[in-house]
């Protein structure tokens, strides 16, 4: 099988020896990304969108998360940490929510922001971009970057139905680059602005953006890893609430089926769908132009949303009440976007056309491939069809690909191995 040239950086890493080959991991990637061989996984990059699934299900945790360590932020002379919305619902009621946040000042940043910032800025820019782009429906938000990947790798002819717009967090970098040179008097270079991140798919996009014209941000640490570093710092903080600044009324990006619901209007009907499975189906009914009545399909790959990414800490649905209830007893706190509307109008915040990732070719000779696509089928009509991934790949279909690919055998068919031992008996 030929694959693309390009290299893809992932936000996931192995550890064979932690393997024991039981295909958990085989069985929830929506991309048929893995594959165990001689009893041990093994992840195409290609094929990986770094959805986070096969770092939820292995229990042996022989698939694990990357994030950047802390110490990278000692390399800039100004630090900034962007917090995703889904931070505010890891700690426990008895932690003030600014006070987390002045934790991350005592971890060594000189600024804390928040994605909830620009929540109200970001409803506006979408209406805006819905209305302009009438040709086009439905639109796709381009907020979660596993979805973004899931697309090029699986539903290429929807990549011009995704919003090209900056993800929140994305444009919140750019403006606070700008203001910072301004009022520091700093280059770009002194600047260091990170992002605490709820899932692997972001710190992808942070290594690897898609669509983007250059790296905005410097790096990306997991919730978790910080999380564990607030906890300590917090031992030696009195809890009391400092006069820092916090957003919580822009919380509501964290939230399963809330962009939906604000971008919503009397000229814009929108969905909000979550959880890989529930998105796969909806996009192959996008596909068929079968929800061609919405306007906007917001989807996040996380079950509830980023709070569920698998970077958290905190069981989603608690985090969901946490939030929820910082949004119903704070005051709104208002936040000047005049500088955010003019940049949208100039298009700064405009991203490149995405390109299908191009993973599903048998042979680059014509010829050739017709003959494999042949070969594949006879093979495929020989297999059980039971989708077991007992032999190492997802399905039937996938091990058949594979032997044509010269990486399986027939004989790693479990079911038939057995069925022929039984004849021979």
């Amino acid at each position: 099988m030929a694959v693309s040239e390009k290299k893809y950086y992932h936000a996931i890493q192995l550890i064979p020896e932690n393997c024991t080959g039981c295909t958990s991991c085989v069985k929830v990637c929506p991309t048929e990304a893995i594959r165990v061989r001689n009893g041990k996984a093994q992840i195409d990059p290609n094929r990986c969108v770094d959805c986070g699934n096969c770092v939820t299900i292995c229990k042996f945790h022989a698939i694990l998360p990357k994030s950047d360590s802390l110490d990278i932020i000692n390399k800039f002379q100004y630090k900034v940490a962007i917090l995703s919305s889904s931070y505010a619902g890891q700690f426990t009621e008895d932690i003030a929510y600014p006070v987390s946040k002045q934790a991350l000042i005592e971890l060594g940043f000189d600024e804390v922001a928040e994605e909830a910032m620009v929540t109200d800025f970001m409803v506006g820019l979408i209406r805006d971009y819905i209305r302009q782009h009438k040709d086009i429906r439905p639109i796709l938000s381009s907020n979660c970057p596993a979805v973004v990947r899931l697309i090029q790798v699986k539903f290429p002819s929807l990549l011009p139905n995704i919003l090209h717009q900056e993800a929140p967090m994305s444009i919140l970098t750019r403006f606070l680059r700008e203001k910072i040179q301004a009022e520091k008097g700093l280059k770009d270079s002194d600047i260091g602005i990170f992002l605490i991140v709820p899932c692997v798919a972001h710190v992808t996009a942070v290594h690897q953006p898609e669509g983007a014209y250059k790296h905005l941000q410097d790096g990306a640490f997991s919730i978790g890893m910080i999380y564990g570093k607030i906890r300590d710092r917090l031992r030696k903080m009195n809890n009391e609430e400092n006069k820092i600044n916090t957003y919580e009324q822009g919380l509501t990006l964290a939230l399963s089926g809330v962009e939906a619901e604000m971008v919503d209007c009397e000229d814009i009907r929108a969905l909000s769908v979550n959880g890989t499975d529930n998105v796969i189906e909806i996009l192959s009914k996008v596909e068929d132009h079968y929800l061609d009545q919405y306007d906007y399909i917001v989807l996040r790959s996380c079950t509830n949303g980023c709070v569920g990414g698998c970077l958290n800490v905190e069981n989603p649905f608690v985090a969901m009440s946490r939030i929820k209830k910082l949004i119903k007893t704070s005051k709104h706190q208002k936040v000047d976007t005049s500088e955010l509307k003019e940049l949208y109008k100039d298009g700064e915040f405009a991203v490149v056309p995405l390109e299908p990732r191009s993973i599903m070719l048998l042979d680059q000779d014509i010829k050739q491939a017709i003959q494999k696509m042949k070969k594949l089928n006879e093979i495929l009509v020989m297999l059980p069809g039971l989708n077991c991934s007992a032999c190492g790949s997802p399905t039937c279909y996938a091990l058949a690909e594979d032997i044509v690919s010269d990486k399986a055998s027939i004989d790693d068919c479990v079911v038939l191995l057995r069925r022929h031992q039984k004849e021979e008996e």
